[in-house]
């Protein structure tokens, strides 16, 4: 069999990136009898799987992601002789003859249209009911997306496997203090502090010049200020481009007392970050899985979260939850897991465990086998 693998959200610097160098992974080492033909749209992560001898990494370059989508990944996959196309994100050749698998997110261009380009929002619209109707088959990774597809898009989607990511390899606690020291002298961190990473752009839309505070940053820094009197801790917020987001939303620079901005940390140092903090602050709005708490889950970070999105699925008891559109709620839970040191070893203990059900070999698997079925209908 031949697996044509899209692999244009690799480029992105977000979760994107972490889920497919993962879920690729595992699935080149789970079936090395499969043939891969890993389509990439740029140089930036050509000759990632290079090692893996089941594994053919085809450079399709072009500067228009449209025509990459509907007319280079179609004739490579003929070309080549694939038997099916897989896109770990959310769009498919229209017209090629193959069957498509393609990924499943949360529809948030119908949630909240307003943090996206018009025209963006309008292609996106037009666009995934059509992708939608082409695919073969879905894999959202939650079942929380499911049911936030089925209210705005009109379609059953039971023809669906849930797959959770996993937890990336390198996101374990780290004890050498050696290497925490360096790292907090490079990024000059406080000695006590609160972690939150956000964003305020919108990853793979490179043209776009709206800031898109769905990560709930504001939530974040009024939380903060809120208790900040109280408590020893400073706030990390490590992210591009927060800093000049406030900056340009009338905040200023005396409500940064205490507050760091790092602009951003590899995905292979990240769990540095998370092995200092104190804590982690996701109030996120909208979330389908997020892989900045899964790694600090995974690191023994405890969080603090949004009661909103996939996050009680994904996370269970690991952690406390708060009001995302309330800092005083999010300030609250804050003070009170700084300060009960019971209860933040028993998240620190839940979260391990609930971390270690997510794995990418299960994550393979499960994909592996909707593409194998697939195939043979």
């Amino acid at each position: 069999m031949k697996i044509a693998v899209m692999m244009r959200a690799m480029d992105q610097d977000s979760g994107f990136h972490m889920y497919v160098d993962g879920l690729l992974e595992a699935m080149l080492s789970f079936e090395p009898s499969i043939t891969f033909l890993l389509l990439y749209r740029t140089t930036k992560y050509f000759g990632r799987f290079k090692s893996f001898s089941n594994a053919r990494e085809i450079l399709l370059k072009s500067r228009n992601k449209l025509f990459w989508d509907q007319v280079l990944v179609p004739f490579a996959a003929r070309k080549y002789k694939a038997d099916i196309i897989f896109n770990p994100k959310f769009t498919v050749p229209i017209f090629s003859h193959r069957p498509v698998i393609m990924g499943l997110q949360e529809p948030a261009w119908y949630v909240c249209p307003e943090y996206y380009e018009k025209f963006d929002v309008l292609y996106q619209k037009f666009m995934l009911p059509i992708y939608i109707r082409k695919a073969s088959h879905f894999l959202p990774m939650a079942n929380w997306v499911v049911e936030e597809n089925r209210k705005y898009l009109n379609h059953h989607f039971q023809n669906s496997t849930i797959t959770y990511p996993g937890v990336h390899k390198s996101h374990k606690p780290v004890t050498d203090q050696i290497v925490l020291s360096e790292f907090r002298k490079r990024y000059q961190l406080p000695e006590k502090f609160i972690l939150s990473m956000t964003r305020v752009t919108n990853p793979g839309m490179e043209n776009s010049k709206k800031w898109n505070p769905s990560q709930n940053p504001d939530t974040i820094l009024k939380s903060f200020m809120l208790c900040r009197d109280k408590i020893p801790h400073h706030l990390v917020m490590a992210g591009k481009h927060v800093r000049e987001y406030f900056l340009d939303n009338r905040y200023t620079n005396s409500d940064f007392e205490k507050v760091h901005f790092v602009n951003f940390v590899p995905f292979n140092e990240i769990q540095n970050l998370y092995s200092l903090a104190s804590l982690i602050v996701i109030p996120v709005f909208y979330e389908s899985f997020s892989f900045t708490l899964l790694g600090a889950m995974a690191c023994g970070c405890p969080a603090v979260v949004s009661t909103t999105g996939a996050f009680q699925e994904v996370v269970g008891d690991g952690a406390l939850y708060a009001d995302p559109y309330s800092p005083e709620d999010f300030a609250s839970k804050i003070e009170i897991l700084l300060n009960n040191d019971e209860l933040r070893n028993r998240l620190i203990k839940n979260s391990f465990e609930r971390a270690s059900y997510y794995t990418w070999e299960n994550a393979a698997k499960k994909t592996l086998e909707a593409i194998k079925n697939v195939v043979n209908k």
